[in-house]
This record gives C-alpha cells, sequence and structure tokens, in this order.
C-alpha cells in the first residue's frame, strides 16, 4: 500500500525559505517541471543515485497521499471541480452547425498530477495501436520493446488468488501497486447479470488483455490497494535528495537565446514573487497536456504565429507545439435497475446503508467506500451494427474495404459499467434522490475526427490555455458513437439476466430509433473521456512533431518533454498506463546520456 509522507512538500512558509536560500540552494542536477504521473516517474529513476540533486516543480498542493478525498476510491468523482483540479475550460464540438464548450475538464493539480484524480483503470492498449507509433519514434516505440516499460511501474496484487497467474507478469516489483478491482459483496448480483448479458449475446470474455490483444468483458485492473488509491507520489517518497516545490507556477523556461542551450525555469510562488532555478543537467518538461505545450510557447518555442500574436519572442519555430490533441470522446447514459444493484443508497444518501459502508471502511478499508465502482469493463467490435449504415460502408470501402476506425482488431469502443449514478459522467443532470443506478460511459477509442489543438489565450503564465477537443468533427464519428450505444443498450436491455432488472432510463430514454435525433443527443452528451494526449507529438523531425525519439525538444539543447503529451496515436482505452511507461523509458533515455551519473 502506498503510504507515503508529506515531508518533501514546500507548502509552508515559501517567503521565508526563499529569502534564507543561499545560490547553491537554486541549482540542481536535474529540474522537473511537473509533478504529475510521468513527472514524479522520472524524477524517483534519476534519484535512485543519491548523489543526484533533482527538483520538482508542482502547481498543485504537495501532499496529495495525505488528503482523504483523494486517498479513497469511491470518493473519485467528487474531486471533480474541486480545488485538486485544473478544471480547463473546453471546447468539446466546433463544427459549422453545432458547437459546444464545458467547464470542467478534470486534470489533477496535485502531487502526482491525475494519478491523483483519475478512475483507476490499468489497461495498457492493443499491439498494432502501438505498432503505429513507429511512423514517429522508430522501432524503439513499438509494443514489444514498450511493453517492458508499460510493466515496469507496477506491482501486481492478487491477494484472493482470483485470477490467473500469468498475470503477475503485468508488473512485478515497481513502486505502484495495483490490484483487480474490489470485488464488493453487494455487488455480486450486479456482476452476475451482467456477464450473462453480455454472453447471451455470443460476446467473449477474457482476464488476459495484457498481451496485446483487447477484445472482451475482463474483470478491471485498478491502481488501487486494500483500498486506497495509488498514484505516482510513490516514486519520489522516502527519496531525500528530491526537492518538492509545491503550489507554485512556471512562467518560463530560460533559454539562451543565441545557443539556443536551456539554463533552468522561473516560477512564481504563492505570494506572486519570480524566483529562477538552473539545471547543472537537464530540464524535464512533464506538466501534462496542456500546460506542457503552453510552457513551451511561453518560452518561445512554438508556431511563429501564435508566439507573435501574444508578443513572445520566437526561439524556435515549430508549427505542431500544441497541435494533434488527441482524445476519447465519450457519450454517458444511465439505466435505473431494481433495488439491489447498485451502491447509489450506500455511497451517494445518507441513511443506514451509507452509515454501515463508511464504518467498514473506517475498520479495515474493504467495502463499497473502498471501491472505484468499475469492476468490469467492456471491449467490443460493432462491425455488425456499423455495416448497417450506408455512409459507414461507403467509408470502409473507400478505405480498401478496412474497417476505417479498427483496421487491425482493436475494439471500436470502451464501455464502462459503473454500479451507481455516476456524477463525474453525468454533470449535466441532478443526482437521483433514490433508486439504483447503472452509469454507462461508451468511449470511442478510435476517433477518426481531426484532432484538437491548445493555444495560449495570453501571455500570462497564471491564464489557461485555449483547448479544442474537436470531437465529432467528422460524421463517421457520430454514425460509429450511434451503433456504439446501441450495441450497449442491446446487451443491457436484450441480454439474458440484466434486462430483468433494467427499470428505466435516466433522466429520459435515448431515441434509439429516431437516428437524427440520437445525433443530437450524441453532440450534446458527449464528453471527454480524461484521456487527452499528443500536444508535443514524439518525432523524427522538427516537421513531423516537437520532440525526437529521446524526447529531446527540437531546436534546442538541454530540453525534454516526458509526459502524456508526446504520444502520437492514443491507445485503445484508459491511457494511465501508457503514461507511467513513458515516464519510465523517459528516465532511461536520460540515464542513457548521464553515464558518469548512472
Amino acid at each position: 500500500m502506498c503510504r507515503c509522507t508529506r515531508q518533501y512538500c514546500w507548502n509552508t512558509h515559501k517567503r521565508n525559505t526563499f529569502k534564507k536560500k543561499k545560490m547553491s540552494d537554486y541549482h540542481y542536477d536535474f529540474i522537473i517541471i511537473g509533478g504529475g504521473t510521468a513527472g514524479n516517474v522520472v524524477a524517483g529513476r534519476l534519484a535512485e543515485n543519491p548523489d543526484v540533486r533533482i527538483l520538482v516543480i508542482e502547481a498543485g498542493v504537495g501532499n496529495s497521499q495525505d488528503i482523504e478525498d483523494i486517498k479513497t476510491p469511491s470518493n473519485a468523482m467528487e474531486l471533480r471541480g474541486s480545488e485538486y483540479d485544473w478544471a480547463y475550460k473546453t471546447t468539446m464540438v466546433k463544427r459549422e452547425d453545432y458547437e459546444r464548450i464545458e467547464k470542467p475538464n478534470t486534470r489533477g493539480k496535485a502531487l502526482g498530477g491525475s494519478s491523483s484524480l483519475n478512475y483507476f483503470t490499468w489497461i495498457p492498449g492493443c499491439k498494432p495501436t502501438f505498432d503505429r507509433w513507429e511512423e514517429f519514434g522508430g522501432r524503439e516505440w513499438t509494443w514489444n520493446p514498450l511493453v517492458p516499460y508499460l510493466r515496469k511501474s507496477a506491482t501486481y496484487h492478487d491477494d484472493c488468488k482470483l485470477y490467473p497467474e500469468e498475470l503477475k507478469k503485468i508488473g512485478d516489483g515497481g513502486p505502484l501497486p495495483i490490484s483487480h478491482a474490489e470485488l464488493v459483496d453487494e455487488l455480486a448480483p450486479f456482476r452476475e447479470k451482467l456477464t450473462e448479458a453480455w454472453k447471451s449475446r455470443g460476446l467473449p470474455t477474457t482476464e488476459n488483455i495484457y498481451d496485446g490483444e483487447m477484445i472482451g468483458l475482463t474483470h478491471c485492473i485498478d491502481s488501487i490497494y486494500h483500498g486506497v488509491r495509488s498514484s505516482s507520489v510513490c516514486f519520489v517518497k522516502n527519496k531525500h535528495n528530491i526537492k518538492i516545490l509545491s503550489q507554485v507556477y512556471s512562467k518560463k523556461i530560460i533559454i539562451d537565446s543565441a545557443e539556443k542551450v536551456v539554463k533552468g525555469v522561473t516560477i512564481i510562488n504563492a505570494s506572486g514573487e519570480e524566483h529562477s532555478f538552473y539545471s547543472k543537467r537537464e530540464v524535464i518538461i512533464a506538466q501534462g497536456v496542456f500546460e506542457s505545450p503552453k510552457l513551451l510557447m511561453l518560452s518561445g518555442i512554438g508556431p511563429k504565429k501564435e508566439l507573435t500574436n501574444h508578443g513572445i519572442d520566437v526561439i524556435v519555430e515549430n508549427p505542431h507545439v500544441g497541435q494533434h490533441l488527441l482524445d476519447h470522446p465519450g457519450v454517458p447514459f444511465v439505466l435505473r435497475v431494481k433495488d439491489g444493484f447498485g451502491m447509489d443508497d450506500h455511497l451517494l444518501r445518507k441513511g443506514t446503508a451509507h452509515n454501515a459502508s463508511v464504518e467498514q471502511y473506517k475498520k479495515n478499508s474493504t467495502g463499497p467506500v473502498s471501491s472505484g465502482l468499475l469492476e468490469l469493463v467492456g471491449f467490443p467490435r460493432v462491425d455488425k451494427y456499423l455495416e448497417k449504415d450506408p455512409y459507414y460502408r461507403q467509408a470502409k470501402k473507400a478505405n480498401g474495404d478496412k474497417d476505417p476506425f479498427s483496421p487491425d482488431g482493436q475494439p471500436h469502443f470502451e464501455l464502462d459499467f459503473i454500479s451507481m449514478f455516476g456524477s463525474a459522467f453525468q454533470w449535466h443532470y441532478p443526482t437521483p434522490k433514490q433508486g439504483c443506478y447503472t452509469s454507462v460511459v461508451v468511449d470511442l477509442v478510435r476517433p477518426i475526427s481531426e484532432p484538437g489543438e491548445v493555444k495560449l489565450n495570453s501571455p500570462d503564465p497564471l491564464t489557461q490555455p485555449n483547448i479544442n477537443l474537436n470531437f465529432f468533427a467528422d460524421e463517421l464519428d457520430i454514425v460509429a458513437m450511434r451503433e456504439g450505444i446501441k450495441f450497449s443498450y442491446d446487451v443491457l436491455t436484450k441480454g439474458k439476466g440484466f434486462k430483468d432488472i433494467v427499470i428505466g432510463e435516466y433522466p429520459w430514454e435515448m431515441p434509439l430509433d429516431d437516428d437524427m435525433e440520437m445525433r443530437r443527443q450524441i453532440l450534446d452528451r458527449v464528453q471527454t473521456a480524461f484521456h487527452p494526449c499528443g500536444t508535443n507529438r514524439l518525432s523524427k523531425s522538427i516537421k513531423q512533431g516537437v520532440v525526437d525519439p529521446h524526447l529531446k525538444v527540437h531546436g534546442v539543447e538541454g530540453l525534454r518533454v516526458i509526459d502524456a503529451s508526446v504520444i502520437p496515436v492514443i491507445p485503445d482505452c484508459r491511457i494511465q498506463n501508457s503514461v507511467y511507461a513513458i515516464g519510465e523509458k523517459g528516465a532511461d533515455l536520460v540515464k542513457a546520456v548521464h553515464r558518469d551519473l548512472y
């Protein structure tokens, strides 16, 4: 279990601390800007040499491992819009016939980044999708070489020995404890009905989605162990050569414009004071998919027009910074089910069941409060549904008679079956005051719409960037989502077992028999699946992206980006596992250059 301490956080007496610092205290071997998922992995691995001094700069609080709302799995959905959420304003859809902007788009603003706020799921993705990374990073960035990194961060636990012994391979010795989702006793009837319905539709089940193929219904593995969230904070605990400077914002990378060598970073503390820190070796940006490209642009690296518009001197012109924003569009829906088939009374409403659940968790960290509530996840292909649509058939024919979404056998969707009304996925609707519910999130994992972008709103480093996810720019994505929703309804309302417990829909019925009304519902309901990536894309040259195969920023020396923003092709699932892998590989790439230290 991850039981990190808060001894590494500079949360108190900042002003006095800065005034007392000696000049040597502003110099470190490595500076990592962003104490998120990947940033902490890099810091922890570089700190394996105890003589190396590392500074981690984090905008959020530094004691996330001590905050009950963050530690407690069933509280995850309540973190949306909290003080630990960047709560980005985001354009979801931007079409000539429809535009929608939402707030907040959740990203973790705390030590651990989104690993401190996410919904836990640990899934690698499909081999053919990772193999597409070769176009951008060469063969070292394909499935086979990346598998060890996908498995390096974690230690997998199956204390009850419910699953195949071979699954130990997915994590054996890493700092991050992971385990299969807590099979809450109260949810046994739900699991049985869902599995029965899935199988009755002729669909496969599997427990091994970790060797490059992912088709079927599977029991979820989570970044939870013994009822407590695991986050990347586990990588920096007990590392006395890491200094974590929390609740400060990066302002600008310090670059020698003549030599184009990176020297350090200037930050702004809680009092509005600016301080500069210098790196003897490298500066590593790990602020995530929205803040990392913003910092590059504020520092003079990015599209010339964009920088010029904000009065920023261009040091390296690169039109790819902030572009190629990828994410999975997700459309949620809610079914009301019979009493006894959900956790609503145990977790959402005060009463006997809620009190008992809270007491059980206090006693031994088990029960409904210990659960991420996503015990079963489905990865289906829906070819038979898609083939009914003439627009899809035309697109397939134009694609050499290959499926335009998942031509190499990947799933079309990730289906998340949440045994409760999920407020984080249904924020437009009030939480129902009575009854049990199943929330289903239909994520299109291989969308074909043009990627979105991140641009500056202002040269002020404290101003959030302008984000456009550009969902459903291509009509074919709407067709696919429509058919994925129909597939999901058929499993739950026509599948054996589960159909018998469905009472109705909430807040209203999905217009399944009217394609035009379905289109409107999809545009109205779509939200991010919280898997953004790609805005500092991996690339073989500056003509293709932002960082090279060693994750070095094109055009300058001493600067890398190591986070989700380097992902060139989005995985077919939640990206948490991939981001840890990028942190692990990135750390090894840094070590390879500094052999005198490692």
